[in-house]
């Protein structure tokens, strides 16, 4: 059984027009200009690092197209699979150097706009890598929330049903 869409968010290959650069339909979202986006919420773990290790966010399971540029403008299509108000887990084609600065793109149904912001690679495991938002504005801040906040809405209500 396949996960459900939790709802759609602007197609970053085509920009949400449906159509590449040429004129032809976009094979991302085949001319929707929208992807689904599926999600899978997830509570803090139960036994969390004590001191500077502990964790400042509640991590959301997630599967969100993004676009990263590193430092040397060379793009990277993923996939982020964990969201936090203070970063995300995403698997990338190649390792990307942890400690260097990046650019990422991606889409959130909670805001209007295709996000852009400044990150840097706080962990690397293979194709797996860990991003610090460094340059959030407030509206991109509470838009990240706001998405957070939906999948803990899901997370209840899956557990509600659970029990009844």
């Amino acid at each position: 059984m396949s996960p459900e869409p939790i709802g759609q968010t602007c197609c970053m290959d085509c920009r949400g027009t449906g159509k590449k650069d040429d004129e032809t339909t976009c094979p991302t979202c085949q001319g929707t200009g929208l992807v689904a986006v599926f999600g899978k919420p997830t509570t803090p773990t139960q036994t969390q690092p004590t001191g500077s290790a502990k964790r400042r966010f509640a991590r959301y399971y997630t599967d969100l197209p993004i676009k990263i540029r590193d430092q040397r403008e060379q793009e990277l299509t993923g996939r982020c699979v964990i969201i936090a108000e203070g970063g995300l887990a995403a698997i990338l084609p190649q390792p990307t150097s942890t400690g260097s600065v990046a650019t990422l793109r991606f889409s959130i149904p909670t805001h209007p706009t295709v996000l852009e912001v400044r990150v840097v690679v706080r962990d690397q495991m293979g194709l797996r890598h860990g991003f610090e938002f460094v340059s959030l504005t407030d509206s991109e801040r509470m838009a990240i929330r706001q998405f957070c906040a939906g999948l803990m809405v899901q997370l209840e209500l899956a557990v509600m049903e659970d029990h009844c």
